[in-house]
């Protein structure tokens, strides 16, 4: 069993979206299409999404997060680095 995502990360997003659009309306988790969008939500433009998405692997391997929450990580798993904090800090500052 391959470790991480199978799919892409757009792929994904795009997935969740449209499932929680397919719920039926009385139900939790349905999105109506008048909510801001995913991106809106998450606190990322659309530059950031881009490079998030395109180049995902590039930037990030052993976790993926703000850059807050990568030296949580980093401390709690005894890293001396973590690969993607720099990208973090620009990308994901306020997510």
């Amino acid at each position: 069993m391959p470790k991480g995502m199978a799919h892409s990360l757009i792929d994904y997003c795009e997935l969740v979206v449209c499932t929680g659009r397919c719920i039926r309306e009385d139900k939790a988790g349905y999105i109506e299409q008048h909510h801001s969008t995913i991106l809106e939500r998450l606190n990322l433009d659309t530059e950031q999404w881009l490079t998030l998405t395109t180049e995902f692997e590039k930037h990030f391997s052993t976790a993926v997060g703000s850059e807050h929450m990568l030296q949580q990580f980093k401390q709690h798993t005894n890293h001396q680095r973590i690969r993607g904090m720099a990208k973090a800090r620009v990308l994901l500052q306020h997510a």
